[in-house]
């Protein structure tokens, strides 16, 4: 009987060991897929930002190449600036064919120092031509702020991940609570059992 009993407490701390280790496991195993999801879904509002902005350059290169095109400088420098007012963009700069700056927007600073790794803001220039009669006259030039906490989309969808993160965590806590109820149900189950081998060894 006490071998028996020893034998049992054994499994029962080797059962315990192996539901513990599960649910490390799987504790591991949902935070993984928590953080890679948090960081494609961001990485994806990045890439659709951008080509949404670069769409938008194209459109702004026509207005560009009218304004050049008759000479209407102070007009061209109201346009970058007004673009440049979108907490998206760090800086607009409007260029000649021959690379002269015709018009360039406040935030505006040497290349070396808006795209150095040091630089606060990690910053992705994009360059679109500004044409006229199949003729290049300027390219038109911004700087988008890579910061995808600035994109309303992605706030909502960071909002999203937390709770998702807190109803993870509540499951888990929930999970470990039921894990000592079940482990109270299997052994007053298992203790049941054998009472009724008893009661039936005791007949025979």
């Amino acid at each position: 009987m006490q071998l028996s009993g020893y034998q049992h407490n054994k499994n029962s701390k080797y059962f315990r060991l192996a539901q513990l280790l599960l649910a490390l496991l799987g504790i591991w195993v949902l935070s993984q897929w928590w953080w890679n999801s948090n960081q494609q879904g961001e990485l994806l509002f990045q890439q659709q930002s951008a080509e949404l902005m670069r769409s938008t350059l194209v459109a702004l290169s026509h207005t560009a190449a009218y304004l050049i095109d008759n000479d209407q400088l102070e007009s061209l420098n109201q346009l970058t600036t007004h673009i440049a007012a979108t907490p998206y963009l760090q800086d607009v700069v409007v260029y000649d064919a021959n690379g002269v700056k015709l018009s360039a927007s406040d935030g505006t600073a040497a290349a070396q120092l808006l795209y150095a790794p040091q630089h606060e803001q990690a910053l992705l220039a994009m360059v679109q031509e500004i044409t006229q009669d199949n003729r290049v006259i300027g390219y038109i030039k911004i700087s988008m702020k890579l910061d995808a906490s600035l994109l309303p989309v992605t706030q909502a969808w960071q909002q999203l991940m937390q709770q998702v993160f807190w109803m993870l965590l509540l499951a888990g806590v929930v999970a470990f609570m039921l894990r000592g109820t079940w482990s109270k149900i299997v052994h007053q189950w298992q203790k049941w059992r054998k009472g009724k081998q008893a009661d039936a060894a005791n007949l025979l």
